[in-house]
Protein backbone atom coordinates (compact mmCIF):
# COMPACT_ATOMS: atom_id res chain seq x y z
CA UNK A 1 0.00 0.00 0.00
CA UNK A 2 1.59 3.52 -0.71
CA UNK A 3 2.37 5.33 2.14
CA UNK A 4 0.09 8.41 0.53
CA UNK A 5 -3.04 6.18 0.60
CA UNK A 6 -2.48 4.47 3.97
CA UNK A 7 -2.59 8.24 5.65
CA UNK A 8 -6.08 8.75 3.68
CA UNK A 9 -7.40 5.39 4.74
CA UNK A 10 -6.38 5.70 8.50
CA UNK A 11 -7.80 9.65 8.06
CA UNK A 12 -11.26 8.14 7.20
CA UNK A 13 -10.97 5.33 10.10
CA UNK A 14 -9.88 8.00 12.55
CA UNK A 15 -12.61 10.68 11.25
CA UNK A 16 -15.37 7.59 10.92
CA UNK A 17 -14.72 6.74 14.45
CA UNK A 18 -15.05 10.55 15.82
CA UNK A 19 -17.90 10.99 13.55
CA UNK A 20 -19.96 8.24 14.84
CA UNK A 21 -18.57 9.25 19.24
CA UNK A 22 -19.63 12.97 18.46
CA UNK A 23 -23.33 12.08 16.63
CA UNK A 24 -23.80 9.75 19.62
CA UNK A 25 -22.77 11.72 22.26
CA UNK A 26 -24.40 14.82 20.22
CA UNK A 27 -27.65 13.38 20.38
CA UNK A 28 -27.98 12.25 23.79
CA UNK A 29 -26.68 15.39 25.23
CA UNK A 30 -29.21 17.10 23.13
CA UNK A 31 -31.96 14.64 24.29
CA UNK A 32 -30.99 15.61 27.75
CA UNK A 33 -30.96 19.43 27.45
CA UNK A 34 -34.96 19.03 25.55
CA UNK A 35 -35.97 16.79 28.71
CA UNK A 36 -34.64 19.32 31.25
CA UNK A 37 -36.55 22.12 28.69
CA UNK A 38 -39.67 19.94 29.12
CA UNK A 39 -39.33 19.18 32.70
CA UNK A 40 -38.94 23.10 32.95
CA UNK A 41 -41.98 24.06 31.02
CA UNK A 42 -44.52 21.82 32.85
CA UNK A 43 -43.38 23.05 36.11
CA UNK A 44 -44.52 26.26 34.65
CA UNK A 45 -47.61 24.93 33.64
CA UNK A 46 -48.31 23.43 37.10
CA UNK A 47 -47.78 27.13 38.36
CA UNK A 48 -49.74 28.36 36.48
CA UNK A 49 -53.05 25.58 36.76
CA UNK A 50 -52.27 26.46 40.38
CA UNK A 51 -52.68 30.21 39.73
CA UNK A 52 -55.73 29.85 37.82
CA UNK A 53 -57.49 27.44 40.17
CA UNK A 54 -57.21 29.68 42.97
CA UNK A 55 -58.41 33.03 40.78
CA UNK A 56 -61.36 30.90 39.12
CA UNK A 57 -61.79 27.86 40.45
CA UNK A 58 -62.00 26.17 37.23
CA UNK A 59 -60.51 22.77 36.99
CA UNK A 60 -58.89 22.44 33.49
CA UNK A 61 -58.55 19.14 31.64
CA UNK A 62 -57.19 18.87 28.11
CA UNK A 63 -56.76 14.83 28.50
CA UNK A 64 -54.15 12.87 27.95
CA UNK A 65 -52.09 16.77 28.62
CA UNK A 66 -53.86 17.70 31.34
CA UNK A 67 -55.76 15.37 34.07
CA UNK A 68 -56.77 17.54 37.07
CA UNK A 69 -58.32 15.59 39.85
CA UNK A 70 -59.95 16.57 43.39
CA UNK A 71 -58.90 14.42 46.38
CA UNK A 72 -60.44 14.43 49.47
CA UNK A 73 -57.37 13.49 51.86
CA UNK A 74 -53.75 14.21 50.69
CA UNK A 75 -51.85 11.05 50.05
CA UNK A 76 -48.33 11.00 50.68
CA UNK A 77 -46.84 11.86 47.83
CA UNK A 78 -43.98 14.62 46.30
CA UNK A 79 -43.36 15.98 42.94
CA UNK A 80 -42.64 12.99 40.53
CA UNK A 81 -41.58 13.41 36.82
CA UNK A 82 -41.02 9.80 34.65
CA UNK A 83 -42.35 8.86 31.26
CA UNK A 84 -45.51 6.92 30.28
CA UNK A 85 -46.72 5.27 27.27
CA UNK A 86 -50.61 6.47 26.91
CA UNK A 87 -52.99 5.91 24.05
CA UNK A 88 -53.53 9.35 22.31
CA UNK A 89 -57.19 9.63 21.21
CA UNK A 90 -56.79 12.05 19.16
CA UNK A 91 -54.05 10.50 17.16
CA UNK A 92 -55.65 6.93 17.83
CA UNK A 93 -52.32 5.61 18.97
CA UNK A 94 -49.59 4.81 21.69
CA UNK A 95 -47.48 7.27 22.60
CA UNK A 96 -44.91 8.34 24.82
CA UNK A 97 -45.18 10.89 27.37
CA UNK A 98 -42.90 12.87 29.76
CA UNK A 99 -45.61 13.10 32.49
CA UNK A 100 -45.25 15.34 36.01
CA UNK A 101 -47.37 14.31 39.01
CA UNK A 102 -48.09 16.47 42.10
CA UNK A 103 -50.69 17.33 44.81
CA UNK A 104 -51.04 20.94 45.09
CA UNK A 105 -53.36 22.26 48.27
CA UNK A 106 -55.70 25.55 47.01
CA UNK A 107 -57.65 26.89 49.60
CA UNK A 108 -58.14 23.95 51.57
CA UNK A 109 -58.32 21.44 48.65
CA UNK A 110 -56.00 18.89 47.34
CA UNK A 111 -56.06 18.37 44.05
CA UNK A 112 -53.99 15.60 41.59
CA UNK A 113 -52.58 17.19 39.16
CA UNK A 114 -50.80 15.63 36.29
CA UNK A 115 -49.03 17.09 33.32
CA UNK A 116 -47.83 15.39 30.57
CA UNK A 117 -45.91 16.21 27.39
CA UNK A 118 -45.46 14.26 24.23
CA UNK A 119 -41.89 12.76 24.52
CA UNK A 120 -41.84 11.46 20.94
CA UNK A 121 -41.58 15.37 19.81
CA UNK A 122 -38.46 15.80 22.05
CA UNK A 123 -36.53 12.93 20.57
CA UNK A 124 -37.70 13.95 16.98
CA UNK A 125 -36.47 17.22 17.87
CA UNK A 126 -33.15 15.78 19.18
CA UNK A 127 -32.63 13.13 16.21
CA UNK A 128 -33.34 16.03 13.68
CA UNK A 129 -30.82 18.67 14.93
CA UNK A 130 -28.26 15.71 15.63
CA UNK A 131 -28.64 14.82 12.03
CA UNK A 132 -28.30 18.50 10.57
CA UNK A 133 -25.05 18.80 13.01
CA UNK A 134 -24.27 15.21 11.25
CA UNK A 135 -24.11 16.92 7.87
CA UNK A 136 -22.50 19.75 8.42
CA UNK A 137 -19.47 17.44 9.99
CA UNK A 138 -19.73 15.44 6.95
CA UNK A 139 -19.77 17.90 4.69
CA UNK A 140 -16.98 19.61 6.20
CA UNK A 141 -14.75 16.71 6.35
CA UNK A 142 -15.57 15.89 2.69
CA UNK A 143 -14.75 19.13 1.98
CA UNK A 144 -11.45 19.01 4.32
CA UNK A 145 -10.73 15.38 2.98
CA UNK A 146 -10.65 16.36 -0.90
CA UNK A 147 -8.64 19.57 0.16
CA UNK A 148 -6.12 17.65 1.53
CA UNK A 149 -5.93 14.75 -0.75
CA UNK A 150 -5.50 17.33 -3.25
CA UNK A 151 -3.04 19.51 -1.90
CA UNK A 152 -0.79 15.78 -0.38
CA UNK A 153 -0.44 15.08 -3.70
CA UNK A 154 0.72 18.05 -5.52
CA UNK A 155 3.38 17.42 -2.14
CA UNK A 156 3.92 14.06 -3.33
CA UNK A 157 4.47 14.30 -6.87
CA UNK A 158 8.07 16.11 -6.74
CA UNK A 159 8.75 12.34 -4.39
CA UNK A 160 7.60 10.02 -7.03
CA UNK A 161 9.30 12.10 -9.81
CA UNK A 162 12.45 11.39 -7.43
CA UNK A 163 11.64 7.84 -6.79
CA UNK A 164 11.09 7.06 -10.71
CA UNK A 165 14.44 8.68 -11.43
CA UNK A 166 16.31 6.52 -8.62
CA UNK A 167 14.40 3.54 -10.26
CA UNK A 168 15.68 4.26 -14.43
CA UNK A 169 18.83 5.11 -12.76
CA UNK A 170 21.44 3.14 -14.47
CA UNK A 171 25.37 3.24 -13.80
CA UNK A 172 25.82 2.14 -17.29
CA UNK A 173 24.58 5.55 -18.96
CA UNK A 174 26.72 8.00 -18.67
CA UNK A 175 23.76 10.42 -16.97
CA UNK A 176 23.93 12.18 -13.52
CA UNK A 177 20.77 11.59 -11.36
CA UNK A 178 18.18 14.48 -11.40
CA UNK A 179 16.66 15.11 -8.33
CA UNK A 180 14.04 17.77 -7.80
CA UNK A 181 13.92 20.31 -4.53
CA UNK A 182 10.52 19.72 -2.95
CA UNK A 183 11.05 22.26 -0.35
CA UNK A 184 10.46 19.84 2.54
CA UNK A 185 13.08 19.63 4.65
CA UNK A 186 13.22 15.59 4.89
CA UNK A 187 13.17 14.71 1.39
CA UNK A 188 15.84 17.42 0.77
CA UNK A 189 18.00 15.53 2.81
CA UNK A 190 17.10 12.37 1.54
CA UNK A 191 17.58 13.87 -2.36
CA UNK A 192 21.30 14.80 -1.11
CA UNK A 193 21.85 11.30 0.98
CA UNK A 194 21.01 9.74 -2.26
CA UNK A 195 22.67 11.77 -4.42
CA UNK A 196 25.94 11.77 -2.48
CA UNK A 197 25.46 7.69 -2.17
CA UNK A 198 24.66 7.08 -6.06
CA UNK A 199 27.67 10.02 -7.03
CA UNK A 200 29.88 7.50 -4.91
CA UNK A 201 28.77 3.96 -6.08
CA UNK A 202 28.80 5.67 -10.10
CA UNK A 203 32.47 6.53 -9.50
CA UNK A 204 33.05 3.01 -8.04
CA UNK A 205 31.91 1.16 -11.16
CA UNK A 206 33.61 3.08 -13.08
CA UNK A 207 36.81 2.31 -11.79
CA UNK A 208 35.58 -1.21 -11.61
CA UNK A 209 34.74 -1.44 -14.78
CA UNK A 210 38.32 0.34 -15.64
CA UNK A 211 40.14 -2.25 -13.92
CA UNK A 212 38.44 -4.90 -15.51
CA UNK A 213 38.83 -3.88 -18.80
CA UNK A 214 42.49 -3.24 -18.33
CA UNK A 215 43.21 -6.28 -16.27
CA UNK A 216 41.28 -8.73 -19.26
CA UNK A 217 43.67 -7.28 -22.18
CA UNK A 218 47.21 -6.97 -19.47
CA UNK A 219 46.29 -11.16 -18.58
CA UNK A 220 46.11 -11.64 -22.34
CA UNK A 221 48.93 -10.79 -24.05
CA UNK A 222 51.10 -13.01 -21.33
CA UNK A 223 49.14 -16.01 -21.66
CA UNK A 224 49.35 -15.45 -25.49
CA UNK A 225 52.62 -15.33 -25.16
CA UNK A 226 52.99 -18.54 -22.19
CA UNK A 227 51.05 -20.70 -24.91
CA UNK A 228 53.04 -20.09 -28.00
CA UNK A 229 56.34 -20.44 -25.57
CA UNK A 230 54.67 -24.31 -24.14
CA UNK A 231 53.53 -25.13 -28.16
CA UNK A 232 57.03 -24.62 -29.19
CA UNK A 233 58.65 -26.52 -26.42
CA UNK A 234 56.04 -29.52 -27.50
CA UNK A 235 57.77 -29.03 -31.26
CA UNK A 236 60.74 -30.36 -29.56
CA UNK A 237 61.54 -34.17 -28.23
CA UNK A 238 60.46 -34.71 -24.97
CA UNK A 239 60.14 -37.77 -22.18
CA UNK A 240 56.32 -38.39 -21.40
CA UNK A 241 56.28 -37.36 -18.96
CA UNK A 242 58.03 -33.89 -19.55
CA UNK A 243 54.97 -33.79 -22.90
CA UNK A 244 52.20 -34.67 -20.71
CA UNK A 245 53.14 -31.71 -18.70
CA UNK A 246 53.82 -29.34 -21.20
CA UNK A 247 50.10 -30.60 -22.91
CA UNK A 248 48.32 -30.11 -19.50
CA UNK A 249 49.67 -26.16 -19.24
CA UNK A 250 49.01 -25.28 -22.93
CA UNK A 251 45.26 -26.70 -21.95
CA UNK A 252 45.46 -24.72 -18.36
CA UNK A 253 46.50 -21.90 -20.41
CA UNK A 254 43.80 -22.03 -23.17
CA UNK A 255 40.90 -22.55 -20.39
CA UNK A 256 42.16 -19.56 -18.89
CA UNK A 257 42.50 -17.46 -22.26
CA UNK A 258 38.76 -18.75 -22.50
CA UNK A 259 37.43 -17.51 -19.14
CA UNK A 260 39.46 -14.39 -19.69
CA UNK A 261 37.95 -13.63 -22.62
CA UNK A 262 34.26 -14.54 -21.47
CA UNK A 263 34.95 -11.77 -18.32
CA UNK A 264 35.93 -9.16 -20.85
CA UNK A 265 32.82 -10.16 -22.94
CA UNK A 266 30.35 -9.91 -19.50
CA UNK A 267 31.85 -6.12 -19.17
CA UNK A 268 31.59 -5.29 -22.69
CA UNK A 269 27.97 -6.17 -22.95
CA UNK A 270 27.44 -4.67 -19.12
CA UNK A 271 28.65 -1.50 -20.38
CA UNK A 272 26.49 -1.36 -23.55
CA UNK A 273 29.18 -1.47 -26.14
CA UNK A 274 27.58 -3.17 -28.80
CA UNK A 275 25.81 -0.51 -29.79
CA UNK A 276 24.24 -1.45 -33.44
CA UNK A 277 21.30 -2.92 -33.32
CA UNK A 278 18.98 -4.54 -36.60
CA UNK A 279 16.01 -6.42 -36.75
CA UNK A 280 17.51 -9.97 -36.86
CA UNK A 281 15.47 -13.17 -38.24
CA UNK A 282 16.53 -15.58 -35.66
CA UNK A 283 14.76 -18.41 -37.84
CA UNK A 284 17.41 -17.90 -40.06
CA UNK A 285 20.31 -17.71 -37.53
CA UNK A 286 19.24 -20.97 -36.06
CA UNK A 287 19.69 -22.83 -38.86
CA UNK A 288 22.55 -21.56 -39.90
CA UNK A 289 23.95 -22.60 -36.39
CA UNK A 290 22.50 -26.24 -36.46
CA UNK A 291 24.74 -26.66 -39.32
CA UNK A 292 27.16 -25.62 -37.91
CA UNK A 293 27.28 -27.74 -34.83
CA UNK A 294 26.29 -30.62 -37.02
CA UNK A 295 29.88 -32.45 -36.51
CA UNK A 296 29.02 -31.97 -32.87
CA UNK A 297 25.67 -33.12 -32.63
CA UNK A 298 26.70 -36.16 -34.68
CA UNK A 299 29.76 -36.93 -32.22
CA UNK A 300 27.63 -37.54 -29.47
CA UNK A 301 24.59 -39.04 -31.78
CA UNK A 302 22.17 -36.07 -30.56
CA UNK A 303 18.96 -35.90 -32.74
CA UNK A 304 17.92 -32.61 -33.65
CA UNK A 305 14.18 -31.33 -33.72
CA UNK A 306 13.26 -28.38 -35.23
CA UNK A 307 9.55 -26.49 -35.06
CA UNK A 308 8.78 -23.42 -36.39
CA UNK A 309 5.18 -21.82 -36.21
CA UNK A 310 6.45 -18.59 -37.51
CA UNK A 311 9.30 -16.36 -37.89
CA UNK A 312 10.66 -14.60 -34.90
CA UNK A 313 12.16 -11.03 -35.45
CA UNK A 314 14.74 -9.96 -32.88
CA UNK A 315 16.23 -6.06 -32.92
CA UNK A 316 19.86 -7.22 -31.44
CA UNK A 317 23.20 -7.19 -32.22
CA UNK A 318 24.20 -9.47 -34.29
CA UNK A 319 27.30 -10.66 -32.88
CA UNK A 320 25.32 -10.64 -29.98
CA UNK A 321 22.99 -13.09 -31.42
CA UNK A 322 25.19 -15.17 -32.79
CA UNK A 323 27.27 -16.09 -29.13
CA UNK A 324 23.68 -16.36 -27.45
CA UNK A 325 22.53 -19.10 -29.70
CA UNK A 326 26.06 -20.42 -29.24
CA UNK A 327 26.03 -20.43 -26.01
CA UNK A 328 23.03 -22.20 -26.01
CA UNK A 329 23.16 -25.09 -28.06
CA UNK A 330 26.80 -25.84 -26.24
CA UNK A 331 24.91 -25.94 -23.29
CA UNK A 332 22.61 -27.92 -24.82
CA UNK A 333 25.24 -30.34 -25.94
CA UNK A 334 27.91 -30.45 -22.80
CA UNK A 335 25.17 -31.02 -20.43
CA UNK A 336 23.58 -33.45 -22.86
CA UNK A 337 23.82 -37.69 -22.99
CA UNK A 338 25.04 -39.96 -25.84
CA UNK A 339 22.04 -40.66 -27.99
CA UNK A 340 20.37 -37.46 -26.45
CA UNK A 341 17.92 -35.00 -28.13
CA UNK A 342 17.65 -31.93 -28.71
CA UNK A 343 14.30 -30.03 -29.55
CA UNK A 344 13.87 -26.61 -31.01
CA UNK A 345 10.62 -24.51 -31.29
CA UNK A 346 10.60 -20.93 -32.94
CA UNK A 347 7.35 -18.72 -32.79
CA UNK A 348 6.53 -15.47 -33.10
CA UNK A 349 7.66 -13.48 -29.87
CA UNK A 350 10.15 -15.73 -28.82
CA UNK A 351 11.75 -19.47 -28.91
CA UNK A 352 12.46 -22.66 -26.69
CA UNK A 353 15.76 -24.44 -26.66
CA UNK A 354 15.32 -27.91 -24.51
CA UNK A 355 18.00 -30.92 -24.34
CA UNK A 356 17.52 -34.30 -22.71
CA UNK A 357 20.33 -34.84 -19.97
CA UNK A 358 20.78 -35.65 -16.28
CA UNK A 359 18.75 -34.07 -13.60
CA UNK A 360 20.36 -31.77 -11.96
CA UNK A 361 19.60 -29.09 -7.95
CA UNK A 362 19.82 -25.89 -10.69
CA UNK A 363 16.68 -23.88 -11.16
CA UNK A 364 15.75 -20.60 -12.83
CA UNK A 365 17.00 -18.68 -10.08
CA UNK A 366 20.53 -20.01 -9.46
CA UNK A 367 21.65 -21.29 -13.34
CA UNK A 368 21.91 -17.92 -14.53
CA UNK A 369 24.65 -17.11 -11.98
CA UNK A 370 28.04 -16.62 -12.73
CA UNK A 371 30.61 -19.62 -12.14
CA UNK A 372 27.64 -22.08 -11.20
CA UNK A 373 28.77 -25.15 -12.76
CA UNK A 374 26.79 -27.80 -14.35
CA UNK A 375 29.83 -29.95 -14.61
CA UNK A 376 33.47 -29.79 -14.29
CA UNK A 377 34.74 -29.00 -17.99
CA UNK A 378 32.00 -25.93 -17.52
CA UNK A 379 33.69 -22.47 -16.62
CA UNK A 380 29.83 -21.28 -15.63
CA UNK A 381 29.84 -18.41 -17.47
CA UNK A 382 28.10 -19.33 -20.90
CA UNK A 383 24.63 -19.42 -19.37
CA UNK A 384 25.67 -15.87 -17.57
CA UNK A 385 26.31 -14.48 -20.65
CA UNK A 386 23.30 -15.49 -22.50
CA UNK A 387 21.09 -13.56 -19.32
CA UNK A 388 23.23 -10.58 -20.04
CA UNK A 389 22.52 -10.53 -23.56
CA UNK A 390 18.87 -10.69 -22.83
CA UNK A 391 18.87 -8.01 -20.45
CA UNK A 392 20.23 -5.61 -22.64
CA UNK A 393 18.13 -6.88 -24.90
CA UNK A 394 14.84 -6.31 -23.71
CA UNK A 395 14.07 -10.06 -23.58
CA UNK A 396 13.45 -12.56 -20.76
CA UNK A 397 14.75 -16.11 -20.79
CA UNK A 398 13.40 -18.62 -18.03
CA UNK A 399 14.56 -22.43 -17.32
CA UNK A 400 12.36 -25.12 -16.64
CA UNK A 401 12.68 -28.99 -16.15
CA UNK A 402 11.29 -31.96 -15.82
CA UNK A 403 11.81 -34.62 -18.62
CA UNK A 404 13.93 -31.79 -20.15
CA UNK A 405 15.76 -29.10 -19.56
CA UNK A 406 14.33 -26.26 -21.20
CA UNK A 407 15.52 -22.68 -21.75
CA UNK A 408 12.91 -20.11 -23.26
CA UNK A 409 13.48 -16.45 -24.74
CA UNK A 410 10.51 -14.22 -25.09
CA UNK A 411 11.29 -10.80 -26.49
CA UNK A 412 9.57 -7.96 -24.00
CA UNK A 413 6.39 -6.24 -25.75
Amino acid sequence: MKFLAKINRNYLVLFSIILLLLSLSGYYTLKAILIQNTRESLLLQAALIEKQIAKTGTIPNLKPIIEINVISIRPVDHPVFNEKIIYNETEKEQESFVEYSNIIKVKQVYYSIKLREASVETEDLAASIAVSILMLLLAAFAISYFITKRLNKTTWNIFEHNLKQIENFDFRENKSLQLHSSGIEEFDRLNIVVNNLTTKLKNDFLTLKEFTENASHEIQTPLAIASLNLEEILQQELNEDSFRKVVTAINALKRLSALNQNLLLLTKIENNQFTSRGVIVLNDLIERKIKEFEPVFKAKNIRVDVAKSSVFHAKINLQLAEILINNLFSNAVNHNIDSGSVYISIHGNGFKICNSGMPGNLNDETIFNRFVKGNSKSHGLGLAIVKQICDTNQMEIHYTKNEFHCFTITQKM
